[in-house]
């Protein structure tokens, strides 16, 4: 067996009287290690392989855990416990600065940035976060601050971290935080995302709070970001998922949604506002988009803070979604021999236009279509996107084989159900019509 190739990494510590440290996964060079002995005569406490696996070649892994005595000179005592906790470098930084040694402070933090991001990202310590935006204030480095904040997240933006951005706004500037803020949004999205907006408005009144024109300018520019987020995602909903998953996802906006409306208020962004109570912006409400304001109206309405809803300005929606539903209560049942049904926007090629003509003739409620294996999974694709109560079954028969096209009775049973939901949301709206009005006129 031929030896390919071998590294040395430093995984379990212990200090000097026995007790275990946290982990530091450190590489060795060969310069770095002296043995004793030779390394065939060292007798490891473990062992691990890995056999051949097939496609990898023809090669076997074998992993050996020696104890060793680790020795380093003291000016990289810093480093090396840094690595182990980025908390605990915070804290020594903290107090150098504090001292006065700025130029010291400001060498240590130096030392931090080639593993900066990858132990700052795991550090998961109480209060991690603002002591870090307090060293990063008093580094008074503004490229040396953005690469000790870089690690984090806008989940990280808590009420309690916002008098903390404030001093950094005083200290580099508007610009500085927006770019450090606009990097977190487009650089550590996760599933948190969605819930740290329903914490915008309390950010937001903190940042304000602190009195600078400033402040509520970050405060406005973050709110408007966060906007423009939204809506790429509403986009998304309707143009790149199917129907049925597309509408649960734009309904799950409405929280976000309000949240963000409530932060325009406290931002002082009368634009925002507007833009937000005027969407969608289209004239006519999808069943989807109708349901998603209902929905921001009825959250608006169960929170606790009397007169929420009228410094929201939501008049206007509660007014738009009274209309839209008594305009499609107005319209006539179906008949029972009606099988008309929309046709699906978008594609407009041959066979989705033959589709068409098939959904909304309301005197036809089966196809048979000799139709080749490409165009049948065309077809199929399309009724499954846009959950259509139509089944497609193949015949495989004949030359092509035909696709069978069947209206199922899920199409009286879905307007009827929509219907009962409308009712009931046009019921709930008259029933609160007074909380949206009398409070408007009592601020």
């Amino acid at each position: 067996m031929e030896l390919i190739d071998s590294d040395i990494e430093l995984r379990h510590w212990v200090d000097l009287e026995g007790k275990k440290l946290l982990p530091i996964s450190s590489p060795l060079g060969n310069e770095e290690v002296c043995y004793t002995r030779a390394s065939v005569d060292l007798e490891p406490f473990t062992s691990e392989h890995e056999g051949y696996m097939g496609n990898y070649g023809n090669t076997v892994d074998r992993w050996y855990h020696r104890a060793a005595v680790v020795l380093w000179p003291r000016e990289r005592t810093f480093v090396i416990r840094a690595k182990a906790s980025a908390s605990w470098a915070i804290r020594q930084l903290g107090k150098t600065l504090k001292t006065g040694s700025l130029d010291e402070g400001r060498s240590m933090a130096r030392q931090l940035l080639p593993f900066w991001e990858s132990v700052a990202r795991r550090e998961q310590s109480r209060g991690f976060v603002e002591k870090t935006l307090r060293v990063a204030e008093a580094i008074q480095l503004p490229e040396l601050a953005s690469s000790l904040l870089k690690p984090f997240a806008l989940e990280q933006l808590s009420p309690n971290t916002a008098p903390l951005w404030a001093r950094l706004l005083e200290r580099y500037g508007g610009e500085w935080c927006q770019a450090l803020l606009a990097h977190y949004a487009s650089n550590h999205e996760g599933p948190g995302r969605k819930v740290w907006r329903l914490s915008l408005p309390r950010f937001c009144e903190a940042l304000s709070s602190a009195g600078s024109a400033g402040a509520i300018e970050l405060a406005r520019w973050l709110t408007n970001e966060q906007w423009r987020q939204v809506m790429g995602e509403s986009t998304t909903c309707r143009e790149d998922l199917p129907a049925k998953n597309a509408t649960d996802e734009l309904l799950r906006l409405h929280k976000p949604i309000l949240a963000l409306l409530e932060s325009s208020v406290i931002a002082e962004n009368p634009r925002l506002k507007r833009e937000i109570l005027e969407f969608p912006a289209s004239p006519e409400l999808t069943a989807a988009e109708l349901d998603l304001l209902v929905l921001l109206l009825r959250a608006a309405a169960a929170d606790r803070r009397p007169g929420l809803p009228a410094v929201l300005g939501l008049e206007s929606v509660h007014e738009r979604c009274t209309r839209a539903l008594k305009a499609r209560l107005s319209d006539p049942l179906r008949a029972a021999d009606d099988w008309s049904m929309p046709a699906p926007p978008g594609c407009t090629c041959r066979l989705c236009r033959t589709l068409a003509s098939f959904l909304v003739a309301r005197d036809r409620n089966r196809f048979e279509w000799p139709l080749a294996s490409a165009g049948r999974m065309h077809v199929h694709r399309t009724l499954d996107r846009y959950d259509l109560p139509v089944t497609h079954q193949t015949r495989r028969s004949g030359s092509p084989y035909t696709l069978v096209l069947t209206k199922t009775k899920a199409l009286f049973e879905r307007e009827q159900s929509k219907r009962k939901a409308w009712e009931s949301d046009l019921d709930w709206l008259n029933k609160e019509r007074r909380r949206f009005l009398v409070e408007r006129r009592s601020q």
